[in-house]
């Protein structure tokens, strides 16, 4: 008499366990179809500048001037960016443009400072997500924005280059691109695709995403297996495999492409450095500097790039 009322309670847990693995299944089919690079998508969403929204130059303290573009395509794809240059312009000038952390382009004053006789233009990620969400909820919803801004910042730059070697006050022969950090796989997969860049920088950035990321886990999740789990879950969100500078960094050549690392750096193992400089193509150069990882650092992120502007006033 027991067995009777047992049988729909049996077909829900069946029900149930069903929808369980089928959803098991589309997960795990989802996340293999990441690991498959999409090296053809960047130049498949290349598109021409439709509008430009330009602020009113403002003058810095030192003598500069700045000002804030949203350069538009006609696809809808829009890119941030300030630029920094002197105040009084008789020539065309080489210009720099730098892809670091978030939001560097606004916050490009205060870690730049003064250009020098250089044009400096510092650029945003397309995100449009909250700055900090809040709660586990919010969370998970930032992840499709942020998964959209990773793989459409490299023709976000190209956008920008765009307008931007198209003022009077740029010279386009003289055009650097520089990777400080995060912007590292950025500037490798735009300096492979572009070649107006006459020579590429990546900065305290290496090979192996995948590795890079479960290392700076390894402060969080002390279990190997669950940091193993979750690096590689986070690799795969985040467009790992395409934005891989090591595929990228080879196809550089054969414009110059000079890494540099830091001895002290706890964010990224030099093995990963070294190994991304053994992937490059000739001309190369590795070049290693004192103190940690530039963590927008203004001091840090200054030194850098009094490096680049070394560079650019030898040739």
């Amino acid at each position: 008499m027991n067995s009777v009322p047992k049988r729909p309670r049996l077909r829900c847990w069946r029900w149930i366990t069903g929808v369980f693995l089928m959803t098991l299944v589309a997960s795990g089919g989802w996340l293999a179809l990441q690991a498959w690079p999409k090296h053809g998508y960047f130049e498949a969403r290349r598109a021409p500048v439709a509008t430009v929204e330009v602020e009113p130059p403002r003058t810095e303290v030192g003598g500069f001037i700045s000002q804030a573009v949203r350069v538009r395509a006609a696809n809808g794809l829009h890119v941030d960016l300030r630029v920094l240059r002197p105040a009084a312009v008789a020539v065309r000038l080489p210009l720099v443009v730098l892809l670091g952390g978030h939001r560097t382009g606004r916050d490009a004053v205060d870690l730049l400072g003064a250009p020098g006789p250089f044009a400096v233009a510092a650029l945003d990620y397309p995100y449009d997500g909250p700055e900090r969400p809040r709660g586990w909820r919010q969370s998970l919803a930032t992840i499709p924005a942020a998964r959209r801004a990773l793989l459409e910042t490299p023709q976000a730059v190209l956008l920008a280059l765009d307008w931007l070697t198209a003022q009077p006050w740029v010279d386009p022969s003289r055009v650097e691109l520089v990777g400080v950090s995060l912007g590292v796989p950025f500037a490798a997969v735009v300096g492979a695709l572009e070649p107006r860049f006459r020579r590429v920088w990546l900065i305290h950035g290496g090979a192996g995403n995948r590795e890079w990321i479960e290392h700076n886990l390894g402060t969080k999740v002390q279990s190997e297996l669950l940091r193993g789990i979750a690096g590689r879950l986070v690799y795969l969100l985040a467009h790992g495999p395409t934005l891989e500078a090591e595929y990228w960094a080879p196809r550089i050549a054969p414009r110059p492409v000079i890494i540099i690392g830091a001895r002290e750096d706890r964010r990224l193992p030099p093995h990963l450095v070294e190994r991304l400089h053994a992937a490059a193509g000739e001309p190369k150069e590795l070049i290693w500097i004192d103190g940690g990882h530039v963590d927008r650092r203004p001091e840090a992120v200054r030194r850098l790039l009094e490096l680049v502007r070394a560079r650019l006033v030898e040739n």
